[in-house]
């Protein structure tokens, strides 16, 4: 056989035909899946072997947790893009941008201007879910939105799953940003704590990430009603307003059921990831139904 006869590949699937983009929920659960074994050690380590970790080691390892949820996001989500067929752009430039914007913008609005510290905690439950939802979840939200809106939108978005692709990396460029704020504020935390806070923030701002992605693409891919946006907007911060003094209630023992014997940062843990797989479950069945409904009116047009 001559050595310059054509070589032949293997031909695509019909399943890499009709999608040659990265699994987006895939790498979501991968991630996920390891954060959560990450803490599991981290607390086993710190509260059932009782392990002392040196005071110099111990600093870069809560700034490592601090970062893990990014690092995660860039092994198998960002590097895993690079070698699809048909990668999504700017994803890195997303989560930059918002973490800029998250501390120059979100953290003095709600920290000085709102001072949600000084007389929120302190409300009753229904105050505390309606003011956390007006000022931290607002602006939280609209952060998002907006560096979505002028970053990727429209011209990024060619499937329902860009807009949940664009608006996780959103969600882990905020949540990175809160870790490393928390660490900065709480040099002395041990891990255990610095853990379970990291945690809880990668969970907040991927659910909401998944809703603030999910109403973008649905508002370019559907044409809804011109309020859709908006109503994904409250929604989401809806979401930051009941997480944030639940989370709180069940870490501080505030709530009943933390009269069930259990270490208490267990139930914020518990609740932390309840809410993302709920919220994560939720969307992927209305983008599932959407582009079900979308591939049927292309069939009956086509008839």
């Amino acid at each position: 056989m001559s050595l310059n006869a054509p070589r032949f590949i293997t031909p695509p699937t019909d399943d890499q035909e009709r999608f040659p983009f990265r699994s987006v929920w895939q790498s979501l659960i991968i991630e996920t899946l390891i954060l959560i074994a990450v803490i599991v050690i981290v607390y086993a380590l710190t509260n059932v072997f009782n392990i002392a970790i040196p005071a110099k080691i111990q600093q870069y390892a809560v700034l490592g947790l601090a970062v893990t949820p990014y690092g995660l996001w860039l092994t198998f989500s960002w590097f895993a893009e690079r070698r699809a067929p048909q990668p999504r752009r700017h994803l890195i430039a997303v989560t930059i941008l918002t973490m800029l914007v998250a501390n120059s913008v979100g953290t003095p609005l709600i920290s000085k201007y709102f001072q949600v510290d000084n007389w929120l905690p302190l409300a009753p439950a229904v105050n505390r879910i309606i003011g956390y939802t007006l000022t931290v979840g607002i602006t939280q939200e609209l952060i998002k939105y907006l560096v979505l809106r002028y970053t990727i939108w429209p011209g990024q978005l060619r499937v329902r799953l860009d807009g949940i692709a664009y608006g996780i990396a959103a969600g882990i460029g905020y949540a990175t940003i809160l870790n490393i704020q928390f660490i900065v504020a709480n040099v002395t935390a041990p891990p255990d704590v610095i853990a379970f806070r990291m945690f809880a923030n990668y969970a907040i701002h991927i659910a909401t990430g998944l809703v603030i992605g999910y109403g973008l693409a649905e508002v370019y891919f559907s044409d809804p009603s011109p309020l859709f946006q908006i109503f994904t907007l409250i929604v989401a911060a809806i979401i930051t307003g009941i997480a944030i003094p639940i989370h709180a209630g069940l870490v501080n023992a505030s709530l009943s059921i933390t009269s069930i014997s259990a270490p208490k940062p267990l139930f914020g843990f518990g609740f932390s990831a309840a809410l993302l797989i709920m919220v994560g479950i939720i969307i992927a069945g209305l983008i599932r139904n959407a582009d079900r409904l979308e591939r049927e009116s292309q069939a009956s047009d086509e008839d």
